[in-house]
């Protein structure tokens, strides 16, 4: 049974079906079976999950004590170990406004989410790590900062949430600002391998996706050498280097992001400051560059249904810019982008073909606004 939604709060779904990676549905029923969980709570509850590297056990869904009475923001109990760590860890989600409040009491702890009807605006840094995950979890499952896929697709090697590789020369770009950033820390990274990677460094692109070719495993060789896919993880687990892969990709497609938007603003003055909206056309940059071979076909909607509000706009940016896909991907497309929006699945048909895709984590999805967007339109 698919998860059912009413607006922003979790109202069904089968008790097994994941609501987020490691949580299911029946994990958040009330005690009559009922379901009614707001989406920031679930993705609090994930992310608490991740930054922690081990279970969680949700051990209530309903107030105690007193706490949260009066307050418009739900709540759920967390059980994990040592209460200390857990409250640690949950209260780095503050920062960001993920979660407003956080409480140890005996063995629990008390998790809060801001006022729904309020939701605190995202930083921009923020923002675009959310944005990497959500589009990078449409190509590979996992931790995006551990992908490692092996030359299945002619490119050689790709690596990360943004997929930079040996055949478009991306790989070496990234790798050269993580050695300008700190050459000890990612020898350190690489240890035995070091010396080899210099090599590969200096070689022609041809060579490098035949030596990565050399080292790429399993099915369709989209799996790679063990030993070198442990090095590209520890650079994964590295906050400096997590940090250069967020701004790589700002300066790859954050920057198209801005173009896309300020022509937009220009043909229709909606201002797009929603996170949904701006994830929705990164993910468009991402894989289809711009808007550009659509800005005909995006004029004359705008023109027909002269759109009230940022949602209708992204929408008719995406839907038509996905139109000019290849007859092949068009649908599947559209409904990448459609599903960012609606922050859930969304069936699309275009050209003879029928999409429907899905995305583990539409739960970062935060319907509110990202701070600052409008100076960038400037």
């Amino acid at each position: 049974m698919a998860l059912q939604f009413e607006g922003d709060f979790l109202v069904g779904g089968g008790a097994r079906e994941r609501a987020t990676p490691n949580f299911t549905v029946g994990e958040y029923a009330a005690a009559d079976g009922s379901v009614r969980m707001h989406r920031e709570v679930l993705a609090a509850v994930q992310m608490l999950r991740e930054a922690l590297g081990r279970a969680v056990r949700i051990a209530s869904v309903r107030a105690a004590d007193g706490l949260g009475a009066g307050r418009r923001g739900q709540f759920v109990w967390i059980e994990s170990g040592d209460p200390e760590e857990v409250a640690s860890a949950a209260r780095a989600l503050i920062k960001d406004g993920t979660l407003d409040r956080v409480e140890i009491r005996g063995q629990r702890v008390f998790l809060q989410m801001p006022d729904a009807n309020a939701l605190p605006a995202l930083v921009p840094q923020s923002a675009l790590e959310r944005a990497i995950q959500v589009t990078a979890a449409f190509e590979t499952s996992g931790n995006p900062y551990h992908q490692v896929t092996g030359n299945f697709d002619g490119a050689g090697l790709s690596y990360g949430p943004i997929q930079v590789n040996f055949g478009t020369g991306t790989l070496p770009t990234l790798f050269k600002r993580f050695e300008m950033r700190s050459p000890a820390l990612l020898k350190r990274c690489f240890g035995d391998l070091w010396d080899e990677w210099q090599s590969v460094m200096k070689m022609s692109r041809t060579r490098q996706i035949a030596w990565a070719d050399a080292l790429s495993r399993g099915r369709n060789k989209a799996d790679f050498d063990p030993d070198w896919k442990a090095a590209f993880e520890r650079i994964g687990d590295t906050p400096a280097f997590r940090d250069e892969m967020v701004n790589y990709a700002y300066d790859v497609y954050g920057r198209k992001l801005i173009a896309a938007l300020s022509w937009l603003n220009g043909v229709c003055p909606i201002t797009i400051g929603n996170f949904r909206c701006l994830a929705a056309l990164y993910d468009l940059c991402v894989q289809q560059g711009s808007l550009t071979k659509a800005d005909s076909a995006i004029r004359k909607r705008i023109e027909q249904e002269q759109p009230l509000d940022e949602f209708h706009l992204t929408r008719i940016a995406v839907e038509e810019r996905g139109r000019k896909a290849s007859p092949r991907w068009r649908a599947d497309c559209i409904s990448r982008r459609l599903s960012i929006l609606e922050c859930a699945p969304v069936s699309v048909a275009e050209s003879g073909q029928t999409a429907r895709r899905n995305n583990p984590r539409l739960y970062l999805l935060r319907n509110a606004p990202v701070k600052d967007m409008a100076r960038y339109l400037l």
